[in-house]
């Protein structure tokens, strides 16, 4: 089943396609309520909850703390990510906005758009275009201020969303509810 997975994901990246330069989408919504449950050692400076602020074009978190896990999700739940074999992958659930629409190097027969990826091999972000998901509700959950990386890909998640990258391209992204942005 392992295998089958990372041949869906490698099979995804060869099919995403990929562009250049930064993309931010943002859409407006109802402030969505803070997730129950959290343990975090990070301390915050950000908005009042249910606020989030706009991420800063070429900023990138930094982490309280580094841990190693190859699989993982924030502590909502929403957004669940895979770090492997050249690869970062996260797909999300719950968002309120819409994907650009299907190019046709991804075929009908899967899902485009659940998610964000970016690939160890020096190009730009995009999206997913796959027929399974990077959201295994099993995995552990990576609290607020907390980083993640696994060879060269470094994700950090923070109350506004999750930001991941490639660190020898730069080229990553940042996923929410609320937005997304490719780098």
């Amino acid at each position: 089943m392992r295998k089958l997975a990372l041949i869906a994901l490698m099979t995804a990246t060869l099919l995403a396609g990929c562009g250049g330069g930064t993309t931010t989408v943002t859409v407006k919504g109802p402030p969505t309520a803070a997730p129950t449950a959290l343990t975090s050692t990070h301390a915050s400076s950000k908005a009042a909850p249910g606020k989030t602020q706009p991420k800063k074009e070429n900023a990138f978190p930094t982490a309280t703390q580094i841990i190693h896990e190859s699989a993982f999700q924030t502590p909502s739940g929403n957004i669940g990510c895979q770090l492997i074999d050249g690869l970062a992958r996260c797909d999300i659930e719950k968002r309120s906005w819409s994907p650009p629409p299907r190019p046709a190097s991804c075929p009908n027969v899967v899902d485009f758009g659940q998610g964000l990826e970016v690939s160890a091999e020096g190009t730009a972000a995009g999206f997913v275009c796959a027929g399974d998901t990077a959201r295994d509700p099993s995995s552990p959950k990576l609290a607020y201020g907390t980083g993640t990386q696994v060879g060269d890909f470094l994700c950090v998640s923070e109350e506004d969303g999750l930001s991941c990258r490639d660190t020898e391209s730069g080229h990553g992204f940042f996923i929410s509810i609320q937005s997304y942005r490719t780098f």
